[in-house]
């Protein structure tokens, strides 16, 4: 299951906002910077693969090795 760029985006605005109440616990806290973390590099990757793709720029490499 591929996940769209869309979903990672309605993702991090979750944590963001969870981010900015007072209520978590430190544990809780790191936890979820650290997937803020992941899902912002997700969304880069994203981002990039779109760019390339666009500009026809995608190469798949499983061709090349062969």
């Amino acid at each position: 299951m591929a996940l769209k760029l869309k979903d990672l985006e309605e993702t991090r605005s979750f944590y963001k906002v969870e981010l900015e109440k007072e209520e978590l616990a430190g544990g809780e806290r790191d936890s979820f910077l650290k997937a803020l973390g992941i899902i912002e590099e997700c969304i880069e990757r994203e981002e990039e693969a779109e760019k390339k793709i666009k500009n026809n720029e995608f190469i798949v490499y499983d061709q090349i090795r062969r």
